[in-house]
């Protein structure tokens, strides 16, 4: 049986002599492994459709257990992601982020929608390095139930007036007199960047001008916390 779906190609790897196999993270689907028969030739017709960042409607077949890949129509192939070292990292970061918090056959229109978008911002905007990265990340939390209060503690709900903190069982910003033993301070600046980006649309980023690597760190701080996990490359950013 045919089926066609909309997706983003994570990775593809070697399978046998002349396949591959594509890591694609679908809008139906959430992640799905395709095989790509006979593209490692030259003149390869689906050849793109190995290649990351391609994004495009993905025509299969399933046969003995495997997803064939039978067409595909190429919508995007974000270029520009592969032709800057920066912007593949960052890409590549969340990437890793996709694979770790979404399923194979799950779907997720919201972390779809959001990849996409961030992905557009990348290839063809001019946002300060990481930038994306950041608004990635604080609105990933935010579609999974994990917003960043940036307005009032966490615990009592009061708005903020003097010193902030982290706590590192949470992952949630409280003032001083809600302050756990297991926390961190965190900077006006960190807070005050994190309301910034998060507050401004992807294709505004470019217009911002600040040091972001303390608030990068604490971003995978909290990531690390709620997913045990770290996110790939990211010390190359720094």
């Amino acid at each position: 049986m045919e089926e066609k779906f909309k997706g983003i190609v994570i990775s593809s790897k070697d399978y046998k002599d002349k396949d591959k196999i594509a890591t694609i993270f679908s809008l139906e689907k959430g992640l799905i492994n395709v095989v790509l028969k006979s593209v490692k030739s030259f003149k390869a017709k689906l050849k793109i459709a190995k290649e990351p960042f391609c994004f495009g409607e993905f025509l299969v077949v399933n046969k003995n257990g495997n997803n064939l890949l039978i067409d595909c129509n190429i919508i995007d192939t974000f270029h520009n992601l592969s032709q800057d070292i920066d912007k593949y990292i960052e890409a590549s970061a969340i990437f890793s982020i996709i694979k770790d918090i979404n399923a194979y056959g799950r779907q997720d229109v919201a972390l779809f929608l959001e990849t996409l978008t961030a992905f557009k911002c990348l290839a063809y905007e001019s946002p300060p390095k990481s930038f994306v990265l950041i608004k990635f990340l604080i609105k990933i939390f935010e579609t999974m139930g994990y917003k960043l209060n940036l307005h009032n503690c966490a615990i009592c709900g009061d708005n903020f007036f003097g010193k902030k903190f982290f706590c590192l069982d949470t992952g949630e910003i409280c003032c001083i007199a809600c302050k756990p033993l297991n926390c961190i301070e965190i900077s006006p600046k960190i807070h005050t960047i994190l309301r910034i980006i998060s507050n401004t649309e992807y294709s505004n980023l470019s217009t911002l001008k600040f040091d972001i690597n303390d608030t990068l760190n604490l971003l995978e701080l909290n990531y690390k916390l709620r997913f045990n996990r770290e996110i790939l490359n990211l010390n190359k950013f720094n």
